[in-house]
């Protein structure tokens, strides 16, 4: 380099060292964040859906921790799906399959309301 010390704008940032005042640099750092975002057209944006579906035996296990209502609810779900379902769609039913379902439908809306749907309202807090 040239010698001299850039300065470090996204710790000046993260660290509020700037108050409310502008920062400088700013402005470079939005353009280099521009110039390396993926090329779109207008109308044609990146799809969200479908995720892409690995081998069923594609799995990762992974641990989330869940308010104790929203636990109650995933199992009252559960047990009232089992009850409706035919013998044979019984596994469709599992707490894996039901919080994929969530998520896809989280994704789908997403992809299709942006910031105005229900969900991601919610999720939010602008819904009143």
């Amino acid at each position: 380099m040239n010698g001299q010390a850039h300065p470090d704008i996204l710790g000046e940032l993260f660290r509020g060292e700037q108050g409310s005042g502008p920062v400088s640099g700013l402005e470079e750092l939005e353009a280099l964040i521009r110039v390396c975002l993926p090329k779109t057209e207008p109308g044609n944006k990146a799809k969200l859906l479908p995720l892409k579906r690995r081998q069923a035996s594609s799995k990762r296990k992974t641990t989330h921790y869940l308010r104790e209502d929203v636990f109650d609810g995933l199992t009252q779900a559960k047990d009232i799906l089992l009850r409706l379902l035919p013998e044979g769609s019984k596994s469709k039913a599992s707490k894996s399959n039901l919080v994929n379902h969530a998520v896809n439908q989280l994704l789908r809306e997403i992809e299709e309301k942006g910031l105005d749907g229900p969900l991601v309202k919610s999720i939010l807090g602008k819904i009143e």
